[in-house]
């Protein structure tokens, strides 16, 4: 088979293209011919040497779609072969105090989870290839009438979103501020608030985005370029602030979400694309009883709701562009393009 791999860290420059020994599925495993991969900027830390531990060459890609191609031994209640599947991203024992509990995003039998997702493409081999081996536990069937290609943008992006909506607490009547909300997790991330009822403000970069944003539910459309955030969403809450500040960005918009947080808010991370470190003072955090708000990936349960979603047409996937399997170093530069809005995916076979 033919997989991109890296044996440095650095940019997209790093992939080649290699033929490698298709794996096989062992015990508990499924074999996955690989019809799509999402392109994530966590292929981009990867591949830059965020986790220096990372054992060489390395294949990436968390977000997996494709179809079961062979099952290992002692494996229950896999899909048969054939059958398209989604690939939940976390790996998980299924035995720890968290997994017991169904919070396998949660699960610590893994110690660089600590500090890094443990997940295809991170701390195994991903989906930059054309099959791959998971526990077979991972697989989940795609409900009918889900293109593929939409199912690709669940698997990390809209599951991340509904786990961040859902560990923020958002309720009907919530005003919410989706920070980047350009991009996958963000749209998604729109999409789960409005439908639960609470009033959006879409935090992007340039007016050209303003309509489409509002075609996904927004109220509000801010550019951060040119606007000041926080005054605009005094104004929109009369004076109050949002109850809920979801921002997958990090260090970049870490004041401007926590500027525009009403008293009782909470601020609500998935990610630490612009830096990981910030400065918080804690008198306004106590005195106003904010809440800062962790949280990573999601579980299987969660992403068999977003792609529920996708089926009864509640949620809209957004591919921004596809790239042929070929042009993987091109996918991943592309991540960067000013006006992006969605998502990128590889076709796989």
């Amino acid at each position: 088979m033919k997989a991109w791999q890296f044996a440095a860290f650095g940019g997209p420059e790093q992939l080649e293209l290699r033929n490698m020994e298709r794996p096989s599925p062992g015990p508990g495993e499924a074999l996955i011919r690989v019809s799509y991969c999402g392109v994530n900027p966590i292929d981009r830390s990867v591949l830059g040497g965020r986790f220096t531990w990372l054992s060489l060459p390395h294949t990436p890609g968390a977000e997996i779609v494709g179809t079961v191609e062979a099952v290992g031994p002692a494996v229950a209640l896999a899909p048969p072969v054939g059958t398209p599947v989604a690939v939940a991203f976390r790996i998980f024992c299924g035995q720890c105090y968290y997994c017991q509990r169904g919070r396998e995003e949660a699960c610590i039998a893994d110690p660089r989870g600590a500090n890094a997702p443990v997940a295809f493409g991170v701390t195994a081999p991903g989906g930059y290839a054309e099959y791959v081996s998971v526990p077979a536990k991972n697989c989940l069937p795609l409900p009918a009438g889900v293109d593929p290609a939409d199912a690709c943008t669940a698997v990390v992006d809209g599951t991340t979103a509904w786990h961040l909506v859902e560990r923020t607490r958002v309720a009907a009547g919530d005003r919410v501020l989706v920070v980047g909300a350009t991009g996958g997790v963000g749209l998604y991330a729109l999409q789960m608030a409005r439908e639960r009822g609470a009033r959006v403000a879409a935090l992007a970069r340039g007016a050209d985005k303003a309509q489409r944003l509002r075609d996904f539910g927004a109220e509000l459309v801010l550019d951060h370029t040119s606007e000041d955030v926080v005054a605009r969403v005094r104004e929109w809450t009369d004076g109050r602030g949002v109850d809920v500040a979801i921002d997958p960005v990090g260090a970049a918009t870490w004041e401007t979400s926590l500027g525009a947080l009403a008293p009782l808010g909470r601020y609500g991370t998935c990610g630490v694309l612009t830096g990981a470190e910030v400065e918080l003072n804690l008198a306004p955090l106590y005195a106003q009883q904010r809440e800062i708000v962790g949280s990573t990936g999601g579980t299987r349960a969660e992403l068999s709701l977003t792609l529920d979603g996708l089926a009864a047409r509640r949620l809209r996937a957004e591919v921004w562009r596809t790239y042929p399997f070929a042009e993987a170093p091109q996918a991943l530069a592309a991540l960067s393009t000013e006006g992006r809005f969605g998502k990128i995916l590889l076709r796989v076979s």
